[in-house]
């Protein structure tokens, strides 16, 4: 049962994420992961690995304080990629470096050749293929897929240019624990066929004079979620595709890696109406 929770001086009443149904013990035979009964805590996170616990504990040590804020541990991520990869890198580096209180702890892809998995590789991180196909027959089912994630006490997924619709089983498991980052101001120029430079060409041939990326919970469809974060970008006069998609990118990086940030903070409450905010790291009162 949710509980209503008021910020002091806000006015603003938010709630804590719902308690998800039991999970039953399973074995995956091709990924070879078994599961474990784990709740759902509040506000966007999920019970910590021991090893998580152990490492925020080292930081505390280490630096004097935790980079979430006390009493809040480092999350544990799954980057979905199917290209390059920035903004996965982007988000892994601000991890690395402190700014991102969370570990990527898998690289699932649909396309095992690509730059991202590449790059989890190189840097040690599990990949995952997902879903099997022609092109990559070794990838996993969904439920060996929900295993995987379940074994590696994943927090929350993070799709950095994935570009298969997640499934609906994926959604239910990690509700209000999925974001996504999409190249322009949603809903505008969102949906099924609106991806890379499609999208920078219709924003273009509209005559749209602004842009920008929206970082946006997932659902069962695409780029329907509730808007996170957004950043604006002028679409000039003489742009083409690769130069706004480039001025864009480059607020991609810096938006989606405070987004996830404040994920991993506990920083992101839900109004009643549904709508996610992102509370300030220095003022508990201000939200965005």
């Amino acid at each position: 049962m949710e509980a209503a929770v008021a910020s002091t001086g806000s006015g603003l009443r938010c709630s804590p994420n719902p308690m998800p149904k039991q999970q039953h013990e399973r074995r995956s035979a091709r990924v070879g992961f078994v599961s474990q009964l784990r709740p759902r805590a509040v506000r966007c996170r999920r019970s910590p690995h021991p090893d998580a616990r152990a490492y925020a504990a080292v930081v505390v040590g280490a630096k004097g304080g935790e980079a979430g804020g006390v009493g809040v541990e480092r999350k544990r991520l799954a980057v979905f990629v199917s290209g390059g990869g920035s903004n996965f890198r982007a988000i892994h580096e601000a991890a690395l470096g402190g700014e991102v209180n969370g570990d990527v702890v898998a690289l699932v892809t649909d396309k095992p050749g690509c730059g991202g998995a590449e790059h989890a590789r190189g840097n040690g991180i599990p990949v995952v293929v997902f879903p099997k196909s022609k092109s990559a027959p070794e990838g996993v089912s969904t439920d060996e897929l929900l295993n995987a994630l379940r074994e590696l006490r994943v927090d929350f997924i993070i799709l950095a240019g994935y570009l298969k619709l997640i499934p609906v089983e994926l959604v239910q498991e990690y509700p209000k624990s999925i974001l996504n980052i999409h190249p322009s101001l949603l809903p505008a120029f969102g949906g099924k066929g609106y991806y890379g430079l499609k999208v920078h060409k219709a924003v273009i041939a509209s005559g749209a004079r602004y842009s920008g990326p929206t970082v946006h919970f997932v659902d069962e469809h695409y780029d329907t979620g509730r808007t996170l974060a957004q950043r604006v970008v002028p679409v000039l006069a003489n742009d083409t595709p690769e130069q706004l998609a480039a001025r864009v990118l480059h607020e991609e990086h810096q938006v989606y890696v405070e987004a996830v940030a404040a994920l991993c903070d506990d920083r992101v409450v839900w109004r009643e109406d549904g709508v996610p905010l992102i509370r300030s790291h220095t003022n508990p009162d201000e939200y965005t």
